[in-house]
């Protein structure tokens, strides 16, 4: 999905990013989450609704803002617009030492933890692996330049160049529920090295300093479209320790609204909440990305309860077929949400065994159909693949080259699908199938 946020203006430049959209205050677009049947009724947000509306006009920009001493005119800064193309994303970046993916584990618990008591998190997949993902408030990868080269201006006035951690991020978002309500959350990370940027006139409604020394502008605008209003809220905090991190909450106005104004900038004050601080013993790593779009949507919706349920089997599964010879990082536990598919959920595991490091990647969908099995003298048929019958009906397709994978198709319309990049031959067909197999897995 697409999000947006208020950035505001840093000393001597202006953020651009090539392929992530940031908007001024007010502007509230369409939001891209998968259709399909589903058993979940979500509640409405400006994004899922098709919401639209312009820019608020701030031509009367107030010349004094509370917890500010001075205010600057709009467009009275100097700044350098900087283009650049974003690359793939990674936790372990050796260009920003700052994040890892230990931390960014870190910090989506610190976010857990700080959501609004009586809120839930709509259940979507764990993180952003690209800007515009949908998310349940799980840091992604870092996003920047891909290199210094993709920069087509990256030189200040003075003709020295930017520090690309400037212009790297990591976000978290979701929907946020609470009574029936929704918003669409937005949260930002990034280090930053230009201190604490001067009180642009339009750019904030107030600026507070917390205990700590943090200190917190918070913006909020009222749109309009077809009678209906949405507000957008943004706290942006500049901690002492160069983190600059970014919440955006967006809703429909209400007398109960998800997300006030006070709560949000609780949501952004916890001292765990920053690049600083230390991670705490025990934190793993983020799971592997299992990034498997699900067959066409055609089963019932898979809720968390559903997730937790086959993670259980499947990581029992696992262990019957794998223990004696195969050593995982971490479990296959929790299982993830397909991308843009509700009734698909799936799981990725790294093998750490010496001679046979690989990742094992299992996608579960409901609602498909039993394959059928080709005659073996037609010469359309897929020679890529041994398909057999399994004694309760099931169909498996068995891979014959490439990863070793196994695609089991149950009478129930229960399709999973496992594969395999390990190396050696520790990690079988037959062993893949054995799970695949196993009981516990139907939607």
């Amino acid at each position: 999905m697409i999000r947006f946020g208020v950035f505001g203006r840093q000393p001597k430049i202006f953020w651009v990013f090539v392929a992530v959209v940031l908007v001024a205050v007010g502007v509230i677009v369409v939001d891209s989450r998968a259709t399909g049947p589903t058993e979940v009724a979500l509640p409405e947000t400006p994004a899922s609704s098709g919401f639209s509306a312009s820019s608020r006009d701030q031509s009367g920009a107030p010349t004094s803002i509370p917890g500010c001493d001075a205010v600057v005119a709009s467009g009275s800064e100097s700044f350098v617009g900087v283009i650049f193309q974003l690359g793939d994303g990674s936790y372990d970046d050796p260009r920003y030492p700052w994040f890892s993916g230990r931390k960014a584990t870190a910090l989506s618990d610190a976010l857990a933890s700080a959501l609004p008591a009586g809120t839930a998190i709509e259940f979507a997949t764990p993180g952003t692996a690209a800007f515009g993902t949908e998310s349940a408030f799980r840091f992604g990868p870092v996003q920047g330049p891909m290199s210094d080269g993709s920069m087509s201006d990256g030189s200040m006035d003075d003709g020295s160049v930017h520090d690309l951690s400037m212009f790297a991020s990591s976000t978290a978002a979701g929907l946020l529920i609470r009574d029936g309500r929704g918003a669409d959350v937005t949260v930002t990370i990034s280090k930053s090295t230009g201190g604490v940027p001067p009180c642009v006139a339009g750019d904030l409604d107030s600026r507070q300093v917390t205990a700590d020394g943090a200190v917190v502008d918070t913006k909020e605008a009222i749109s309009e479209d077809g009678g209906r209003r949405a507000v957008t809220r943004t706290a942006i905090v500049h901690a002492l320790d160069g983190t600059m991190l970014q919440a955006s909450a967006s809703q429909f106005v209400s007398p109960n609204e998800v997300m006030s104004m006070d709560e949000l900038i609780s949501l952004v004050s916890p001292s765990d909440l920053r690049l600083g601080a230390p991670i705490p013993d025990g934190t793993r790593p983020p799971p592997v990305p299992c990034d498997r779009l699900g067959e066409a949507q055609a089963g019932p919706a898979v809720n968390r309860a559903d997730a937790d349920r086959i993670g259980l089997a499947l990581e029992q599964a696992r262990i019957r077929a794998l223990r004696a010879v195969i050593a995982f990082e971490q479990p296959l536990t929790p299982m993830q949400r397909g991308a843009f598919a509700d009734d698909t959920v799936c799981a990725a595991g790294r093998i750490v065994t010496p001679g046979s490091e690989g990742v094992v990647t299992v996608s579960i969908t409901g609602g498909q159909p039993l394959p059928e099995i080709p005659d073996k003298y037609d010469p359309a048929a897929d020679r890529s693949v041994y398909t057999v019958r399994l004694p309760d009906g099931s169909i498996s397709e068995r891979s014959k080259f490439g990863a070793r994978t196994v695609t089991v198709t149950r009478p129930s319309g229960t399709r999973i699908c496992i594969s395999s990049t390990s190396a050696g031959e520790l990690v079988t067909v037959g062993n893949l199938e054995s799970i695949a197999t196993a009981p516990g897995l139907d939607l």
